[in-house]
């Protein structure tokens, strides 16, 4: 695995490191602003950073990373633009979505889709795991629909969040590989415990529970993958090509 993983970094990691490089610093420039330096290194964001470039500079693969890219860019602000206007959740700043955090969608789900691929692959695959997987999907993915609905019911009224419970029906309803999403679930999941619990603790955000974090908003991360993922399906089906997700 260690040799696997190696081997995914090339010159194209190179290319991928520099448009990094290039949109941190124009995230940094603008809003350079909003950051506290009497505060010391924050060595929890760094590390958190640090591992999404290394995952994103990780088999690098054009054609099935900017249909993601788009994708997640989208979502998130759909994303945020529900959540910050029914103010289910507040920025420090105070805006109603923050532009600065679009760009944090993309990054997040270009890693989960690394961390998914190298999960994937640490699994075990055969017709016997069918059932497990589809039984788990089945489970917890409902849970998590039934969770969130619960979490945004104080706003269930307004248009907004009808349309985003309409939407994770969509989502949960539309699975065709068991497997392959509940590895994403499970990859979204894991990396979203260490975005929210540093956004929360922080006081980047906070959700109208003061939860640090809700557990809810962990595995939000985990279905928010598995909606990009189906984005990203449309997307390919629109265009007339098979979908770039994981082996199946």
């Amino acid at each position: 695995m260690p040799a696997t993983i190696a081997a995914g970094y090339n010159r194209r990691s190179l290319q991928a490191l520099a448009c990094l490089v290039a949109v941190y610093t124009a995230v940094g420039v603008n809003w350079f602003h909003l950051l506290d330096l009497s505060r010391g290194m924050d060595w929890l964001l760094g590390g958190i950073w640090a591992f999404m470039t290394a995952a994103l500079c990780w088999d690098v693969r054009p054609r099935r990373d900017l249909p993601l890219t788009i994708v997640a860019m989208l979502g998130g602000l759909v994303i945020e633009g529900w959540g910050t206007q029914t103010r289910l959740w507040t920025y420090f700043t105070l805006e109603r979505p923050p532009i600065w955090i679009i760009p944090a969608w993309p990054v997040a789900g270009l890693t989960v889709d690394r961390l998914a691929r190298v999960l994937d692959a640490a699994l075990p695959r055969g017709a016997a795991d069918r059932v497990p997987w589809r039984l788990a999907y089945w489970t917890l993915v409902p849970l998590f629909v039934l969770a969130m609905t619960r979490f945004l019911w104080p706003t269930v009224d307004l248009g907004a969040s009808q349309l985003v419970v309409g939407l994770m029906l969509v989502v949960l309803a539309s699975s065709t590989n068991a497997r392959a999403d509940m590895v994403l679930f499970l990859a979204g999941t894991g990396l979203g415990i260490f975005l929210e619990y540093w956004g929360t603790s922080r006081r980047c955000w906070t959700y109208y529970t003061h939860a640090v974090p809700p557990p809810v908003a962990v595995v939000a991360h985990g279905f928010a993958s598995l909606a990009f993922a189906r984005g990203v399906t449309l997307w390919s089906r629109l265009r007339g090509v098979g979908r770039p997700g994981l082996a199946t």
